[in-house]
Protein backbone atom coordinates (compact mmCIF):
# COMPACT_ATOMS: atom_id res chain seq x y z
CA UNK A 1 0.00 0.00 0.00
CA UNK A 2 1.57 3.49 -1.18
CA UNK A 3 2.27 5.64 2.01
CA UNK A 4 1.53 8.93 0.20
CA UNK A 5 -0.61 11.52 1.41
CA UNK A 6 -3.34 13.40 -0.10
CA UNK A 7 -2.47 17.02 -0.78
CA UNK A 8 1.59 16.19 -1.65
CA UNK A 9 3.84 15.83 -4.21
CA UNK A 10 4.52 12.30 -5.42
CA UNK A 11 8.10 11.36 -5.06
CA UNK A 12 9.59 8.45 -6.08
CA UNK A 13 11.35 6.52 -3.10
CA UNK A 14 14.37 5.72 -4.99
CA UNK A 15 16.76 8.18 -4.55
CA UNK A 16 20.29 6.73 -6.74
CA UNK A 17 23.22 6.20 -4.85
CA UNK A 18 26.10 5.83 -7.60
CA UNK A 19 28.15 3.24 -5.82
CA UNK A 20 28.40 0.24 -3.84
CA UNK A 21 25.66 0.85 -1.34
CA UNK A 22 23.09 1.10 -4.21
CA UNK A 23 19.87 -0.67 -3.05
CA UNK A 24 19.99 -4.34 -3.01
CA UNK A 25 17.15 -4.94 -4.55
CA UNK A 26 15.03 -2.77 -7.67
CA UNK A 27 12.28 -0.53 -5.88
CA UNK A 28 8.58 -1.74 -6.23
CA UNK A 29 7.89 1.21 -7.90
CA UNK A 30 10.35 0.88 -10.55
CA UNK A 31 8.88 -3.00 -11.23
CA UNK A 32 5.48 -1.38 -11.71
CA UNK A 33 6.70 1.10 -14.77
CA UNK A 34 8.88 -1.33 -16.53
CA UNK A 35 6.10 -3.85 -16.42
CA UNK A 36 3.90 -1.20 -17.65
CA UNK A 37 6.39 -0.09 -20.50
CA UNK A 38 6.36 -4.38 -21.48
CA UNK A 39 2.50 -4.58 -21.42
CA UNK A 40 2.00 -1.81 -23.46
CA UNK A 41 4.81 -2.55 -25.62
CA UNK A 42 2.91 -6.23 -25.78
CA UNK A 43 -0.29 -4.51 -26.70
CA UNK A 44 0.68 -2.52 -29.10
CA UNK A 45 2.63 -5.76 -31.25
CA UNK A 46 -0.97 -7.59 -30.53
CA UNK A 47 -2.90 -4.80 -32.31
CA UNK A 48 -0.46 -5.02 -35.62
CA UNK A 49 -1.70 -6.28 -38.86
CA UNK A 50 -0.91 -6.07 -42.48
CA UNK A 51 -2.73 -2.14 -43.46
CA UNK A 52 -2.48 -0.79 -40.04
CA UNK A 53 -0.45 2.07 -39.78
CA UNK A 54 2.71 3.68 -37.16
CA UNK A 55 0.11 5.52 -35.63
CA UNK A 56 -2.59 3.68 -35.21
CA UNK A 57 -0.58 1.32 -33.71
CA UNK A 58 0.52 4.01 -30.97
CA UNK A 59 -3.00 4.59 -30.38
CA UNK A 60 -2.95 0.83 -29.50
CA UNK A 61 -0.22 1.49 -26.85
CA UNK A 62 -1.75 4.88 -25.26
CA UNK A 63 -4.65 2.86 -24.68
CA UNK A 64 -2.77 0.15 -22.35
CA UNK A 65 -1.11 2.88 -21.40
CA UNK A 66 -4.07 4.63 -20.19
CA UNK A 67 -5.65 1.74 -18.98
CA UNK A 68 -2.59 1.21 -16.90
CA UNK A 69 -2.90 4.41 -15.37
CA UNK A 70 0.24 5.89 -16.41
CA UNK A 71 0.64 9.35 -15.80
CA UNK A 72 2.30 9.87 -19.17
CA UNK A 73 5.68 9.56 -21.02
CA UNK A 74 8.45 10.59 -20.59
CA UNK A 75 9.90 10.79 -24.62
CA UNK A 76 7.64 9.90 -27.84
CA UNK A 77 6.69 6.32 -28.50
CA UNK A 78 8.73 5.33 -31.08
CA UNK A 79 6.79 3.04 -33.52
CA UNK A 80 8.49 1.96 -37.19
CA UNK A 81 7.39 -0.36 -39.83
CA UNK A 82 9.57 -1.10 -42.77
CA UNK A 83 12.61 1.47 -43.72
CA UNK A 84 11.79 3.34 -40.74
CA UNK A 85 12.27 0.79 -38.14
CA UNK A 86 15.87 1.99 -38.88
CA UNK A 87 14.94 4.95 -37.18
CA UNK A 88 14.99 5.24 -33.57
CA UNK A 89 15.25 8.46 -32.15
CA UNK A 90 13.10 11.40 -30.60
CA UNK A 91 12.83 13.40 -33.45
CA UNK A 92 11.02 10.52 -35.55
CA UNK A 93 7.40 10.04 -34.61
CA UNK A 94 4.75 6.99 -35.74
CA UNK A 95 3.57 8.21 -39.01
CA UNK A 96 0.59 7.38 -41.38
CA UNK A 97 3.15 4.21 -43.01
CA UNK A 98 0.97 1.06 -43.07
CA UNK A 99 2.39 -2.11 -42.21
CA UNK A 100 3.12 -4.84 -45.45
CA UNK A 101 1.94 -8.09 -45.78
CA UNK A 102 5.77 -8.94 -44.91
CA UNK A 103 6.90 -6.04 -42.67
CA UNK A 104 8.53 -6.25 -39.15
CA UNK A 105 7.13 -3.75 -36.77
CA UNK A 106 9.69 -2.02 -33.92
CA UNK A 107 8.25 -0.18 -30.52
CA UNK A 108 9.82 1.74 -27.70
CA UNK A 109 7.84 2.62 -24.82
CA UNK A 110 8.52 5.17 -22.12
CA UNK A 111 5.64 5.27 -19.71
CA UNK A 112 5.92 7.30 -16.25
CA UNK A 113 4.18 6.05 -13.10
CA UNK A 114 1.80 8.24 -10.91
CA UNK A 115 4.31 7.38 -8.11
CA UNK A 116 6.93 8.97 -10.71
CA UNK A 117 8.83 6.37 -11.75
CA UNK A 118 10.14 5.68 -15.70
CA UNK A 119 9.62 2.21 -17.78
CA UNK A 120 11.71 1.85 -20.76
CA UNK A 121 11.07 -1.54 -23.29
CA UNK A 122 11.79 -2.11 -26.77
CA UNK A 123 10.02 -5.28 -28.86
CA UNK A 124 9.66 -6.31 -32.38
CA UNK A 125 7.20 -8.18 -34.45
CA UNK A 126 7.49 -9.73 -37.80
CA UNK A 127 4.00 -9.44 -39.61
CA UNK A 128 3.52 -11.65 -41.85
CA UNK A 129 5.83 -14.49 -43.81
CA UNK A 130 9.36 -13.19 -43.60
CA UNK A 131 11.43 -15.70 -42.81
CA UNK A 132 14.69 -13.76 -42.89
CA UNK A 133 13.19 -10.92 -40.50
CA UNK A 134 12.10 -13.89 -38.00
CA UNK A 135 15.90 -15.19 -37.83
CA UNK A 136 17.20 -11.49 -36.87
CA UNK A 137 14.86 -11.12 -34.35
CA UNK A 138 15.75 -14.07 -32.70
CA UNK A 139 18.93 -13.73 -33.24
CA UNK A 140 19.31 -10.44 -31.61
CA UNK A 141 16.95 -11.45 -29.33
CA UNK A 142 19.40 -14.23 -28.10
CA UNK A 143 22.53 -12.86 -27.82
CA UNK A 144 20.95 -9.66 -26.19
CA UNK A 145 19.93 -11.99 -23.20
CA UNK A 146 23.60 -13.60 -23.34
CA UNK A 147 24.96 -10.09 -23.00
CA UNK A 148 22.71 -9.74 -19.86
CA UNK A 149 23.34 -12.26 -18.24
CA UNK A 150 27.56 -11.14 -17.72
CA UNK A 151 26.31 -7.91 -16.40
CA UNK A 152 27.77 -7.60 -13.01
CA UNK A 153 27.42 -4.79 -10.63
CA UNK A 154 29.50 -1.97 -10.72
CA UNK A 155 30.80 -2.75 -14.28
CA UNK A 156 32.07 -0.02 -16.50
CA UNK A 157 29.53 1.19 -19.36
CA UNK A 158 31.77 0.54 -21.92
CA UNK A 159 32.55 -3.01 -20.99
CA UNK A 160 29.09 -3.77 -21.40
CA UNK A 161 28.96 -2.02 -24.54
CA UNK A 162 32.29 -3.84 -25.62
CA UNK A 163 30.55 -7.19 -25.02
CA UNK A 164 27.57 -6.44 -27.28
CA UNK A 165 28.88 -5.01 -30.27
CA UNK A 166 31.67 -8.24 -30.40
CA UNK A 167 28.61 -10.30 -30.10
CA UNK A 168 26.86 -7.95 -32.99
CA UNK A 169 29.46 -8.14 -35.38
CA UNK A 170 30.40 -12.01 -34.35
CA UNK A 171 26.42 -12.43 -36.11
CA UNK A 172 26.59 -10.13 -38.74
CA UNK A 173 24.91 -7.18 -37.29
CA UNK A 174 26.07 -3.73 -38.14
CA UNK A 175 24.95 -1.29 -35.03
CA UNK A 176 22.31 1.82 -35.95
CA UNK A 177 22.07 3.81 -33.41
CA UNK A 178 22.46 7.30 -34.22
CA UNK A 179 24.88 8.50 -30.83
CA UNK A 180 26.77 4.35 -31.17
CA UNK A 181 25.54 3.13 -28.01
CA UNK A 182 23.48 0.01 -26.43
CA UNK A 183 21.70 1.79 -23.72
CA UNK A 184 21.79 4.83 -21.32
CA UNK A 185 21.20 5.12 -17.23
CA UNK A 186 17.61 5.83 -16.15
CA UNK A 187 16.51 7.10 -12.79
CA UNK A 188 13.16 8.59 -11.72
CA UNK A 189 12.92 11.93 -13.67
CA UNK A 190 15.69 11.53 -15.96
CA UNK A 191 17.31 9.64 -18.74
CA UNK A 192 21.00 9.93 -19.48
CA UNK A 193 22.07 10.92 -16.12
CA UNK A 194 24.84 8.85 -16.49
CA UNK A 195 25.27 8.99 -20.27
CA UNK A 196 25.46 6.37 -22.68
CA UNK A 197 26.39 2.95 -22.81
CA UNK A 198 29.43 3.20 -25.33
CA UNK A 199 33.20 2.40 -26.10
CA UNK A 200 34.14 5.77 -24.48
CA UNK A 201 32.11 6.00 -20.91
CA UNK A 202 33.96 4.20 -18.05
CA UNK A 203 31.06 5.02 -15.30
CA UNK A 204 30.62 1.82 -13.43
CA UNK A 205 26.95 0.70 -13.51
CA UNK A 206 24.94 0.97 -10.70
CA UNK A 207 20.68 1.26 -10.14
CA UNK A 208 18.79 1.07 -13.34
CA UNK A 209 20.16 0.95 -16.78
CA UNK A 210 18.27 0.40 -20.31
CA UNK A 211 20.20 -2.07 -22.12
CA UNK A 212 18.89 -1.52 -26.42
CA UNK A 213 21.06 -2.82 -28.86
CA UNK A 214 19.92 -1.78 -32.42
CA UNK A 215 21.20 -3.35 -35.04
CA UNK A 216 20.30 -4.15 -38.90
CA UNK A 217 21.52 -7.34 -40.84
CA UNK A 218 21.48 -6.79 -44.46
CA UNK A 219 18.13 -4.59 -44.98
CA UNK A 220 16.30 -5.97 -41.98
CA UNK A 221 16.90 -3.71 -38.42
CA UNK A 222 15.43 -4.75 -35.21
CA UNK A 223 15.72 -3.95 -31.27
CA UNK A 224 14.91 -5.19 -27.98
CA UNK A 225 15.07 -3.53 -24.48
CA UNK A 226 15.24 -4.25 -21.05
CA UNK A 227 16.08 -2.19 -17.80
CA UNK A 228 18.85 -4.14 -15.67
CA UNK A 229 19.09 -3.58 -12.11
CA UNK A 230 22.84 -3.10 -11.05
CA UNK A 231 22.30 -4.07 -7.20
CA UNK A 232 24.61 -3.82 -4.94
CA UNK A 233 25.37 -8.05 -4.70
CA UNK A 234 23.81 -8.82 -8.14
CA UNK A 235 22.24 -7.67 -11.65
CA UNK A 236 18.33 -8.47 -12.26
CA UNK A 237 16.86 -8.30 -15.49
CA UNK A 238 13.60 -6.13 -14.39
Amino acid sequence: MSAHQPGTRWVPEWTYKPGPDVALEAPAGLRRAQAMAKAAAAAGLAAAKPGMTEQQVELAVGASLEAQNAAGIWTITNVGLGENARICFPTHPPTALAAAEQDLLMIDVHPITQEGFWGDCTRCKVIGDNPLAAEALRDLEALHYEVLAQCRPGMPASELFGLSHQRLQAEGFVLLDLLANIGHSLTPGAAYLHNFIDAGNDTPMWGAWAVEPFAARGDIAVKVEDLVWFGRERCEVL
